[in-house]
């Protein structure tokens, strides 16, 4: 079938390739895993869990696809579709003589019950600013769909999009355009937002010299694709809302499944290297504009076994693991359904019983791959809103993930990269006390033979476990992801006060040691409450100030009480 991109992860899959070859996973059977929930990295975005969909999808307009998306809680869509964007007009719902499956009001139809957020691609390659702005019209105004987002065209940066301006793939140019659509469209509806691409690396994709840009902050000059593009825009007054990036990690015929398992960690290199650039050339204005992926996958073209395997789903997980640890915002999948391609890599070499690509996460008679059901397991693992904490794995083969959710629950997101072994987990969890109940969602090889076989259920699983707490071992099965969903334990009851010594030095101070006694205690001698002359309390320590008789103390045995959180202390007596 379509797609879009041809080449935008050429550079990334040089970087990819090479952290692959480099890196040294501590392969084996153990792992110690530490979440800590005191430590916050950031809230969720919705439109983390997000799907491309396409103009040629004639399924898509289904309630076989609402009934999918809604049980995946997708949170975001795009449309039209990767590069068809620089090709289709929306009013006729054609790309030259072409007249495509899907509208914009079928996909409105079921964007909106979803309750998706939509980025919608606008027509850079062939299209108008005047075009654009009716599209809004019709959307925002005329049919109230609310869509907020809109991107200007789809990788414009590259040979394989479509580009009808006299300077074809050029940064200036698209500035200039850019400015002209974003004030069209914003006249229409001021409260949308604009997106423009960018790419990694200041020398990127340098289609022409002709305006060449110079970074204020080191001086040097650079004819990349997002130097040009934001120096121009920067120069011109227009700040974007948002900044969009795609990525794919591996070239066609060039897969490997331990190469793309360890690839997504490298998702925090791109986040601070665009927006070190977007700082750059953007200056005061950079701080608003935001990062967002909406192209993601596996191979940048002709993709094969490995798209539709169980390996593509546990990089999925991984993906959205890492790209929560950085500023990205939206992770927008491509795609729904695309088609299937049994013509390309299809290696023994590679894991997986399906014998052709598919860039879609189920297929066009919408059967689920892998893909799917892990979008579907992630659901139960982080929500818009909630919150990202910190959690790490000793072995880089069981990768591990950690988010405090709105229910109060600690939720952790696990994943077995090792194709041979179960890993068992030591799991250490500071700042949060779980009950010894969890619930705990699974989705691997069981579930991707189960798929094959007919024998079984492929969807992602649901069980309990009745040993967690603070300190815990679990077991993670070989190729599988995971998600621990820890409810909060009862809190331990508050140790009896136990009074160990008491002194009084005859003349202001009375000292009492043991333990239990909190913060606020309560002291009772010879039946009388003497708090009020507490001058310091500690767990182990008391220290009160007065004379004997206003401590009510007197010639002989004085009995001593303490009151704490946790009850009343034995009875302690004190001889003057």
């Amino acid at each position: 079938m379509f797609r879009r991109n041809l080449v935008p992860a050429i550079a990334l899959f040089s970087v990819c390739l090479s952290v692959a070859a480099t890196a040294r996973p501590q392969g084996g059977s153990s792992a110690t895993i530490s979440v800590d929930s005191t430590k916050k990295i950031r809230i969720v975005d919705s439109r983390i869990a997000g799907l491309n969909t396409a103009v040629w999808d004639s399924a898509f307009n289904s309630d076989t696809t609402r009934a999918l998306l809604g049980a995946a809680q997708i949170g975001a869509l795009r449309f039209p579709g990767g590069s068809i964007s620089d090709t289709y007009h929306w009013q006729t719902n054609r790309s030259g003589t072409t007249t495509w499956a899907t509208s914009f009001d079928a996909f409105a139809n079921v964007a909106v019950p979803l309750g998706a957020q939509a980025f919608i691609t606008v027509n850079y390659g062939s299209g108008a600013a005047q075009e654009a702005a009716d599209w809004v019209t019709y959307s925002n105004v005329t049919k109230s769909y609310g869509f907020k987002y809109w991107e200007i065209g789809n990788e414009c940066y590259g040979t394989w999009e479509n580009d009808t301006h006299p300077a074809q793939w050029d940064p200036y140019t698209y500035a200039l355009q850019v400015k002209d659509y974003a004030a069209a469209m914003k006249a229409v509806d001021p409260t949308i937002k604009i997106g423009v691409v960018v790419v990694t690396g200041e020398d990127s994709y340098t289609n022409n010299h002709s305006h060449p840009a110079t970074n204020p902050r080191t001086g040097q000059v650079h004819n990349g694709w997002s130097p040009v593009l934001l120096a121009t825009l920067n120069s011109m007054g227009v700040t974007p809302d948002f900044a969009i990036y795609h990525r794919y990690e591996q070239g066609p015929g060039q897969e490997t499944d331990a190469g793309l398992l360890q690839a997504a960690a490298t998702w925090k290199n791109d986040a601070a290297n665009l927006r070190q650039i977007v700082n750059d050339y953007m200056g005061s204005s950079a701080p608003g504009i935001e990062l967002v992926v909406t192209e993601n996958n596996s191979v940048y073209t002709n993709p094969g076994k490995q798209s539709t395997s169980l390996v593509n789903g546990l990089y999925l997980a991984d993906s959205t693991g890492q790209l929560l640890q950085t500023e990205f915002n939206a992770l927008v999948w491509w795609d729904l359904r695309n088609g299937q391609d049994a013509n390309q890599n299809n290696s023994p070499s590679l894991y997986g019983w399906r014998n052709y690509g598919d860039y879609g996460v189920m297929s066009s008679q919408s059967d689920p791959y892998p893909t799917y059901y892990v979008e579907k397991l992630l659901s139960h693992f982080v929500r818009g809103g909630e919150q990202v904490v910190a959690a790490s794995s000793d072995n880089s083969l069981l990768a591990v993930y950690s988010a405090a959710a709105s229910d109060g629950s600690l939720r952790l997101l696990v994943i077995n990269k090792d194709p041979g072994s179960n890993t068992t987990a030591q799991i250490n969890i500071t700042g949060f006390s779980p009950g010894s109940a969890a619930v705990v969602y699974s989705y691997g090889i069981p579930q991707d033979k189960a798929a094959r076989t007919g024998s079984g259920s492929p969807d992602v699983a649901q069980g309990t476990f009745s040993a967690a707490g603070t300190s815990f071992a679990y077991t993670f099965p070989k190729y599988s992801a995971t998600v621990l969903s820890l409810t909060a334990g009862a809190a331990a009851p508050a140790p009896a006060p136990a009074i160990s010594s008491a002194t009084f030095d005859g003349h202001k101070t009375l000292s009492i040691s043991g333990s239990g006694f909190g913060v606020n205690p309560q002291v009772l001698i010879n039946g009388s409450d003497v708090s009020g002359r507490i001058r310091g309390a500690s767990d182990g320590s008391i220290r009160l100030k007065g004379k004997a008789k206003q401590l009510n103390l007197v010639s002989g045995g004085n009995n001593i009480q303490v009151v704490a959180a946790g009850g009343s202390s034995n009875v302690f007596t004190l001889t003057l």
